[in-house]
């Protein structure tokens, strides 16, 4: 299922469809020293297929808005290439040239459960519940593509879908000092 976030209108100078993606879900440790030991964090992955209709674009640049704050890109969250998903990048304007459309994959680092909703989680897949306690710098427990994930949780992503999460979207042309923003409701 696709899900259109944006006018699918070609004179738009940026196209963007919100992907429902095969990426894993991960719960991993939190990473802030002196955090509490009731929570894991709970990784979704986000894919948008990306495709720039104007060669005068200078600039594309994303925002994510998660519980009504802005995250941060790098400590908050990171954006990846689908086609290279071992390292992240930090913007977009290498393929501003590019007339093929590309994906991306945004990974939310920080969104908290508690330990008691992970094991709710990890139940219905049997994984040994013993590994969230003792979760270390580095470790992952993978879940399941999150396509399969909606279909096996929607009570948890109808509690996402409460707040009304955004992508905001800036682009900016060559020549021009304004930047134009979109937002765009994210449908988890």
């Amino acid at each position: 299922m696709v899900f259109c976030i944006y006018s699918c209108n070609r004179k738009d100078s940026i196209f963007i469809k919100e992907i429902i993606s095969d990426e894993m879900v991960t719960i991993t440790p939190i990473l802030k020293k002196g955090s509490s030991k009731d929570s894991v964090a709970i990784v979704i992955p986000m894919e948008f297929e990306i495709k720039t209709n104007n060669s005068s674009l200078k600039s594309i640049d994303f925002y994510v808005v998660i519980n009504q704050k802005i995250l941060m890109q790098i400590t908050e969250y990171e954006i990846y290439d689908k086609k290279n998903k071992n390292k992240p990048i930090n913007d977009l304007d290498a393929y501003l040239s590019s007339d093929k459309s590309f994906n991306i994959i945004i990974k939310e680092k920080k969104h908290l459960i508690s330990v008691k909703d992970a094991m709710k989680i990890l139940s219905k897949y049997k994984k040994d519940n013993k590994l969230l306690y003792n979760l270390k710098f580095g470790d992952t427990i993978k879940i399941e593509p999150y396509s399969q994930f909606r279909k096996n949780n929607p009570i948890f992503l109808n509690e996402l879908r409460k707040i009304g999460d955004t992508l905001i979207i800036t682009t900016r042309k060559k020549n021009e000092k304004i930047y134009i923003p979109k937002k765009n409701k994210i449908n988890w």
